[in-house]
């Protein structure tokens, strides 16, 4: 084990305390929920599992796709690297055939010279333009009743404007209930709003700092409209034993389906799972690229010479 010298020992128990000390300023669960009610930030419901019948119906309507996509950078440092990107759009209904697109780039497939930063941007974009297309190709061939998108909508509308509008056009066109499941909630809504009855270390907690273990299971808590994100309906919802919240998005044009949507994840969640759709569990195991997939395809199409001429020496250190 590695020793550590007394000094970098303080250190660390200090950083270790400060994180502690925060951690203990956090106001008792009851006191959040009154002050998130009385300030009307949004209103406590709680969800319904659906019966057989009610989820009968939703298969009889088109049943329920879920989308992700993959992203997996293999090569060296920038500029030397290649990037491959996935995108699925899977249905529960087994006569529906899986839509599957994927797209490959590096720096130097680029029209013009690009900056490091601009190509995370890039990456970024694209991915989103990827499952954003995978979508609209569901809607148009199969037309399901439950879109599930993995993550939050808004990451369309500001990666992909022109495609997001395409997507929800068409998602209210043909009926399809649009939805983003939100695993890692980065907001920070609820302190910001209630930064004057908080400690000042908590002004800018994020939203499932303040929301942990404060949910019952099957609980949701239904945003302010106009509070959150604009053009959209939020809510934050616990789902599983897994004290940590998740979040939903839904266009405000479906916003009266919000809670017909909540029921819906909270049904198709493990009791005892992290907390997210089993659907989008399996597609994100589908989907994924791997690192090994990354070595193979990079040794395969670049040749060993000139993959090695890539690979960091870090990555042939001695474990």
């Amino acid at each position: 084990m590695l020793e550590l010298d007394t000094d970098l020992k303080q250190r660390f128990k200090k950083a270790a305390r400060a994180f502690k000390t925060r951690l203990e300023l956090k106001p008792d669960r009851w006191t959040i929920r009154n002050l998130i009610t009385n300030e009307k930030i949004g209103y406590f419901i709680k969800s319904n599992r659906l019966t057989t019948d009610e989820l009968t119906k939703i298969v009889d309507k088109g049943g329920i796709c879920g989308v992700d996509g993959s992203t997996n950078n293999g090569g060296g440092s920038f500029p030397y690297i290649i990037t491959l990107q996935q995108a699925m759009a899977k249905f529960c209904n087994d006569a529906c055939e899986d839509i599957l697109l994927s797209d490959a780039f590096s720096p130097f497939s680029m029209e013009d010279r690009i900056s490091e930063e601009e190509y995370r941007t890039y990456v970024k974009r694209n991915l989103a333009l990827l499952e954003a297309s995978a979508a609209i190709l569901a809607l148009e061939e199969y037309k399901p009743a439950i879109l599930l998108m993995d993550g939050s909508l808004v990451r369309f509308k500001i990666e992909a404007p022109e495609y997001w509008e395409k997507l929800k056009n068409k998602a209210l066109e043909v009926g399809t209930l649009l939805v983003g499941v939100v695993e890692g909630i980065s907001t920070s809504i609820i302190s910001e709003s209630l930064k004057d009855e908080l400690p000042c270390a908590m002004t800018y907690a994020l939203d499932w700092e303040m929301l942990f273990g404060l949910l019952d299971i099957g609980e949701a808590l239904v945003m302010a409209h106009g509070l959150f994100k604009e053009g959209f309906c939020t809510c934050f919802l616990r789902t599983s034993a897994d004290p940590k919240p998740i979040g939903l998005d839904v266009p405000e044009e479906q916003q009266q389906y919000l809670e017909d949507l909540h029921n819906l994840i909270y049904t198709i969640t493990p009791k005892n799972g992290r907390g997210i759709p089993l659907w989008l569990d399996i597609i994100d195991n589908e989907i994924k690229i791997s690192d090994k997939m990354m070595d193979m395809l990079i040794k395969t199409y670049l040749g060993q010479d000139y993959s090695e001429l890539i690979i960091p020496k870090r990555n042939k250190r001695q474990r």
